[in-house]
């Protein structure tokens, strides 16, 4: 069988498994770097260069050896040898297709200027006769944003019948870009079968599977290249990434430092985002301080990272998060500031109409799946059934596919729901301007896909920061930060860039409809035995004060025991960093009970019969975690804090009228919880007390708290008028 050995190159691998022994010499060579053999692939072509050599340099058989060798070292990402071949092919023949595919190749992957190569559109006869020669071009498009032109050449490709391997997977790419991650990985995935050693493609396969929360592929897709590629270092920031939402922080801090132990002998991803949170989950918050200077003083060389610092700074009331945040937010200006003549977006609509009209009212949010605020706000809109004085609408900024919980919305009067996550950016701000709210409120804030560039931008005249978020945004464009006295005491000397906006009444709601798990269990029955403190909060909250206050706590109640539920229980490196946490404060690690993680919402509620008092950890205190421990009969103990992040479930037990359990200083924090534990038999005899006392407080109104919210909002728009137009 006689092939052009580099156009093998692009041929499907299973097909050439199957027909294998049909190639000879360089087509043999080809096929075998085709199918991931690469060590046989440059065994065959060291023996052709050899022999080749003696007919002469300028040979072409020669220059196709030196092509494929050239093109192994690409695959295997071995640049610096990759750049060696490459010189010596622009000596021998810089007009051969082969050898421009591979050079504009190594720019895209050393991450070179593509301007070159966008300025050298390859003719419709050249990709008709050759198609490869599309490949490079159509990298520099998309990774300049130039999409639309990428997304045209590729369905000519597909039109004219040449359906690749990289022309699947740069289709795949432009779906992702424009917020179609699970069509994007539905496309991929069933290529892994016919592509099974292609390195980049699982890598794609696995990225997009994490994003889109698909984690049994994902897992399926990880053990595999770990088995075919041992812990390479292309995949081992996805790696981390499978084991935080694994919830073995542990495991992630492994394979992350693995990660940095590599990049510092090559060009690998960094993955400083995936280090910084299993950073945190496993209780090393304070390490965040001693990042490399560039971090703080560069924030978007690497945006998604000064991004997620954000977060974690605020969770740790830092000292270092106003500057951070700061420096961040003027970057973002700036740089739209000089990039504002090439955007495509529709104007802000500043002008505020006036009067008592009903208002449209945007909740912009990436979360709409069983995250807490969806959840909150289910609780919210189906207490206000045809109650709504104005029209609502929900916006989705991510696909969550079967995960998504948006169409539950569907069914209030008033409210509208749309999905904008098939959009770029600009589109997103155009989209949004262009249902003319009157108010935005933000249920995202810095956390994971928030749309902090589209804020910035001015969405609506009105922008109000609430619920999602435990910190000020920052950005100049927000206008409040919505939430009550016991939240924003009078006292407070928290920063914040927005007005602060206190309801007089909670904050949030916590009445749970039918249809969700937490409306249909019943109060958990008490533990047994010696008394039981627990947390279900995340391991990222378990700061050195917390356990140092919980030690004091289990040296005074001397026969309690503490249970935790925080990581996977496979996690054994995660478990022995915490059990060496507690010794250092104190904390028998043998008086600690693990629960394990749990399937479903129901089963994880039942699991507070393990634990008579709930402890708030801090700085970052609980707040869906409050109210669920109250609902299950399980009574919460918090230490009244000076922030918002610290403040969460003192104006949740405030809400409830259960403002015995909030303790004011640490001492009153450890001495109230031994006088509770005396009182144990009461507390398991009256476990429906709690469930009872959310019912007939503030905090069990959502009808309520939504006709508080829509005032609050009409209240929001007169100030803004009277402050435009006095």
């Amino acid at each position: 069988m006689e092939s052009e050995p580099f156009e093998l190159l692009s041929a499907w691998p299973d097909i050439l498994e199957q027909t294998i022994e049909d190639y000879h010499g360089l087509e043999r060579a080809a096929v075998l770097i085709r199918i991931g053999r690469f060590h046989e692939g440059e065994y065959y072509l060291q023996a052709h260069l050899s022999s080749l050599s003696y007919a002469g340099r300028y040979n072409y058989d020669y220059i196709t050896a030196l092509a494929l060798l050239c093109a192994i070292k690409l695959q295997a990402n071995s640049l610096s040898q990759a750049k060696l071949v490459l010189n010596e092919l622009c000596i021998l023949d810089l007009s051969d297709w082969r050898v421009r595919c591979l050079q504009y190749q190594y720019i895209i992957q050393s991450g070179g200027d593509v301007s070159e190569i966008l300025s050298s559109e390859p003719s419709a006869e050249l990709i008709c006769n050759h198609p490869q020669v599309a490949f490079p071009y159509i990298a520099a498009l998309i990774s300049s944003g130039k999409t639309e032109k990428a997304n045209l050449i590729l369905d000519r490709l597909l039109d004219s019948g040449y359906k690749s391997l990289e022309t699947l997977r740069f289709k795949a790419s432009i779906l992702q870009l424009v917020g179609r991650s699970i069509d994007a990985f539905e496309l991929l995935f069933p290529l892994l079968v016919r592509a099974p050693r292609c390195r980049f493609l699982a890598n794609q396969a696995l990225e997009l599977a994490i994003i889109t929360r698909q984690l049994q592929q994902a897992i399926v897709i990880a053990r595999n290249s770990l088995q075919t590629y041992g812990e390479h270092p292309e995949f081992l920031n996805n790696i981390t990434a499978i084991k935080l939402l694994q919830r073995q922080p542990g495991y992630a801090r492994r394979s992350s430092l693995l990660l940095q132990a590599w990049n510092s002998v090559g060009d690998f991803n960094s993955g400083l985002t995936n280090l910084i949170c299993s950073y945190e989950q496993c209780g090393n918050a304070d390490w965040l301080d001693h990042l490399h200077p560039a971090i703080w003083t560069q924030p978007l060389a690497n945006e998604d990272l000064s991004s997620n610092l954000v977060l974690h700074l605020a969770s740790t009331q830092s000292s270092r998060y106003k500057p951070h945040l700061q420096n961040l937010v003027s970057a973002m200006a700036l740089r739209r500031e000089q990039y504002i003549s090439t955007l495509r977006i529709t104007p802000p609509c500043n002008q505020l109409s006036y009067g008592d009209s009903p208002m449209t009212i945007v909740w912009l949010s990436p979360d709409f799946t069983p995250h807490p605020v969806s959840r909150f706000l289910q609780h919210y809109f189906a207490a206000s059934k045809n109650s709504l004085a104005h029209s609502h609408m929900m916006i989705s900024l991510t696909d969550h596919g079967r995960l998504s919980n948006l169409d539950w919305f569907k069914s209030t009067a008033g409210l509208e729901t749309y999905n904008i996550s098939n959009k770029d950016d600009n589109d997103k701000i155009s989209a949004i301007r262009e249902l003319k709210a009157d108010i935005v409120i933000d249920l995202a804030g810095w956390t994971g896909g928030n749309f902090a560039r589209g804020l910035l931008e001015q969405l609506a005249p009105v922008q109000v920061n609430y619920l999602g978020y435990f910190a000020t945004s920052g950005i100049p464009a927000m206008d409040y930060w919505l939430g009550d006295l016991n939240i924003f005491p009078e006292s407070t000397l928290e920063w914040h860039s927005e007005l602060l906006w206190r309801l007089d009444r909670p904050f949030l709601a916590w009445q749970p409809p039918s249809d969700l798990p937490e409306g249909q269990v019943s109060v958990c029955e008490p533990p047994s035995g010696p008394v039981r403190f627990g947390s279900f909060n995340h391991n990222r909250k378990l700061s050195d004060k917390t356990l140092q206050l919980w030690s004091e706590i289990l040296r005074i109640v001397t026969d309690s025991r503490l249970v935790l539920k925080a990581n996977a229980g496979s996690d054994v490196v995660t478990q022995e960093i915490l059990a060496h946490r507690m010794r250092a404060h104190g904390i028998d690690p043998d008086r600690v009970d693990w629960l394990p993680l749990t399937n479903t919402s129901t089963e994880h509620l039942l699991q507070y019969r393990h634990i008579d008092i709930a402890l708030d950890p801090l700085p970052n205190g609980g707040c869906t975690t409050t109210c669920e421990a109250l609902w299950m009969g399980c009574p919460v103990l918090t230490l009244a804090g000076d922030h918002y992040v610290s403040r969460m479930s003192t104006a949740v037990l405030l809400g409830a009228d259960i403002g015995e359990w909030v303790a004011e200083t640490c001492k009153d924090y450890v001495e109230l919880a031994a006088l509770r534990a005396i009182n144990i038999s009461i507390l398991r005899q009256q476990r429906d007390i709690w469930r009872h006392r959310i019912f007939t407080s503030q905090l069990g109104d959502a009808l309520g708290l939504m006709t508080s919210l829509e005032a609050a909002f009409r209240e929001m728009k007169r100030n803004k008028h009277s402050a435009k137009y006095p």
